[in-house]
């Protein structure tokens, strides 16, 4: 049909109908690729009926060639197994004991212990069940003693989720100072609802403690040097591409085609990022009372991918990116530095090599999510939509979401600022503007930058509607 219908037209017209066939596909395939980004991923989440956090309770103790794991679960957590019940809901305990053997079997595969890389296999020693006013488990001796005593009498009381289930399991040690791991094995769209709150007694060592989230793999609980680099060195790379600095990153790079040009601005946001970060890791803003410091630094990383999409549209200069990006490299390293912060508990006695590998992961980040960034426009917008209109779609994209999260972050900052003391707010902005002084100065000096580093970006909408490029511009590869 198609042949028979361009048969009657002449090459000029027959070249008018290519084009917008093109330009119709393109516009289609924006439309499809714009609905997908906009479904929201929290729609097939599925969490059940667990509450927003669920806490277990746990203690890890070294002893006579053996591993020793107090475990304290809810009661809510245990809902797939269908516990028996009388009554109102109450568990009936005097048919209970085949279900708590499935229960500590269970519990063994949520919590595994690993000892110099192999799993530990668990023997179930106790198994009890606790009401919800029991305290036996603020100490290791206590939990103990709980766990070796008499159990509840069946008549009693117990609601069906308003308990706890505690287990003490015992794993063989082939090694007399072995190198312990644990894992919180759970699904991945649980992940950060249930933790596990761990006290680590080791032999002749301090004991340690430790908030375990569940879906952070593996954690070493006594870990040596090496252990700790790349568990830092990892969780720093695995950061940088949360989806909002990964967007920012896709809108500072878009009108620009060589990678060379790129790679240093990303290398300064990096460095820059690193002294923040570092800081507030290690403490330098500790005496700073004040909560919005990763409200602030979201709601100027919002600001400024409204900013970049705006300028990707005109006459984008990289030389004038500098500026930006130092900024929020500088004001990234404070949300960065709480959750190294939060991350150095797994650090052991080497919290320097924990830093120094976090800060190399993020660094090693940046730079590979620039070259799947910069690679992956190149395909995007030189297969699909032509580099012109895929300019446009991107910075438009990006710019909407960028409006949006700009509002919700500014309105937790203003809610932030409101609830902080006037005489703890000043401090906190000399030293916000302090430590955010090196990103202003070399955002000032990239202005003196010779010419060359301004980067070679492709065709603007603003060149177009001068007439400096073609229609065909906005569909040719």
């Amino acid at each position: 049909m198609k042949e028979a219908v361009t048969a009657f037209l002449s090459p000029g017209q027959c070249m008018t109908v290519r084009l917008g066939e093109r330009r119709l596909g393109a516009c289609l395939c924006s439309i499809l690729f714009l609905a997908v980004l906009a479904f929201p991923p929290r729609a097939v989440a599925n969490g059940g009926d667990l509450p927003a956090e669920t806490v277990l309770q746990g203690f890890v103790k070294l002893e006579d060639g053996r591993a020793q794991l107090l475990v304290r679960v809810p009661l809510g957590l245990l809902s797939s197994l269908s516990l028996p019940k009388r009554g109102p809901g109450y568990l009936d305990l005097e048919h209970i004991d085949p279900k708590l053997k499935q229960a500590a079997a269970a519990t063994g595969r949520l919590i595994e212990l690993f000892a110099d890389g192999a799993t530990l296999a668990p023997t179930t020693r106790e198994v009890r069940l606790a009401l919800l006013s029991d305290r036996s488990f603020a100490t290791y001796s206590n939990a103990l003693a709980h766990l070796q005593g008499p159990p509840l009498p069946a008549s009693t009381d117990l609601f069906w989720n308003q308990g706890f289930f505690d287990v003490q399991f015992d794993y063989l040690l082939q090694s007399p100072r072995p190198n312990i791991w644990i894992r919180l094995n759970v699904p991945p769209e649980l992940g950060g609802r249930i933790k596990l709150r761990l006290e680590y007694l080791p032999v002749g060592e301090p004991a340690r403690t430790y908030e375990v989230v569940g879906g952070s793999g593996r954690i070493p609980l006594n870990p040596r040097w090496y252990d700790t680099a790349w568990l830092f060195a990892k969780e720093g790379f695995v950061e940088v591409f949360a989806i909002d600095r990964f967007a920012f990153l896709l809108c500072l790079i878009a009108p620009f085609r060589r990678y060379r040009g790129l790679l240093p601005v990303v290398m300064v946001l990096s460095g820059l990022q690193a002294l923040t970060l570092t800081a507030a890791a290690e403490g330098a803003l500790a005496d700073i009372e004040i909560g919005g410091l990763p409200a602030l630094s979201n709601t100027v990383l919002a600001a400024a991918m409204l900013l970049l999409s705006i300028g990707n549209l005109a006459a984008p200069s990289l030389r004038r990116r500098w500026f930006i990006a130092s900024l929020v490299g500088a004001l990234g390293g404070f949300g960065l530095g709480r959750l190294l912060s939060n991350f150095s508990q797994f650090a052991g006695t080497h919290a320097l090599a924990g830093v120094v590998s976090f800060n190399i992961g993020v660094v090693l980040g940046e730079i590979a999510s620039l070259a799947i960034a910069f690679f992956a426009l190149r395909l995007f917008l030189a297969k699909l939509f032509g580099p012109l209109l895929g300019v446009i779609v991107v910075s438009a994209l990006i710019g909407h979401a960028g409006w949006h999260w700009m509002i919700d972050s500014g309105r937790d900052l203003a809610r932030q600022l409101a609830n902080t003391p006037a005489p703890s707010l000043w401090p906190a902005l000399v030293a916000v503007v302090l430590w955010a002084a090196p990103a202003l100065l070399v955002g000032v000096a990239a202005y003196f930058l010779p010419k060359r580093f301004d980067g070679t970006p492709g065709p603007t909408l603003l060149s177009a509607l001068r007439g400096n490029s073609s229609d065909e511009t906005l569909t040719r590869a």
